[in-house]
Order: C-alpha cells, then structure tokens, then sequence
C-alpha cells in the first residue's frame, strides 16, 4: 500500500468516525423551525417540525425560547457539517478507487 493510498485510507476512517460522532449529536438536538404568531398584541412562538407526513407545532414558552433557538442552530450546523464530511467521503473514496485502477 502507497503512502498516498495509506493516508487516504486514514482520512476515510477518521471522516466516518466524524460522521458517526456528529450523527449521535444530532439526534439529541430537536429538529424543526422556530415560527412567530402575532395573535392580538401578543407573540406566540411555535417550533414546528415533521413527524411522518404530519406537520407538528409544539408552543415554545418565552423564557425556553432563546435557549431553544440556540440548540435549533446548533442542529443546522451539526446537519452542514454531516453533508460537508459526507462530501469529503465521498471524494476519498474516489481517489482511493483511482489510485487503485493506476496499478
């Protein structure tokens, strides 16, 4: 085995476990989107998300609303992290499948 095909094959491990890692972060975060309703003079605010084909709306009350946010953002980032690491993966996988067909 190569150098470059021995780091490769190293990165494609470390990259999976990463993935693993932030997957496990991920379902401890809640899913969904933080919505406002204006209803008289009055601010409502709902995290919706899906469950199935159904769309859920639980009421957020306000002081859970900020640290609520916060773990919603920190889910989206988890989730751009995943696809980017996946990305990666995939461009590993490649370069080792072309190192392997120059021999």
């Amino acid at each position: 085995m190569g150098l470059l095909t021995s780091t490769v094959s190293r990165e494609i491990g470390r990259i999976e476990y990463m993935i693993n890692k932030y997957e496990q972060i991920r379902s401890a975060l809640p899913k969904g989107t933080i919505c406002e309703k204006h209803i008289g003079n009055k601010d409502y605010y709902y995290l919706k998300y899906r469950d199935g084909d159904r769309v859920v709306s639980d009421y957020i009350h306000k002081e859970d609303l900020k640290n609520l946010t916060e773990l919603v953002e920190h889910r989206k980032h988890v989730e751009l992290m995943i696809r980017s690491l996946k990305n990666e993966l995939k461009t590993a996988g490649i370069l080792i499948n072309k190192k392997g067909s120059n021999k």
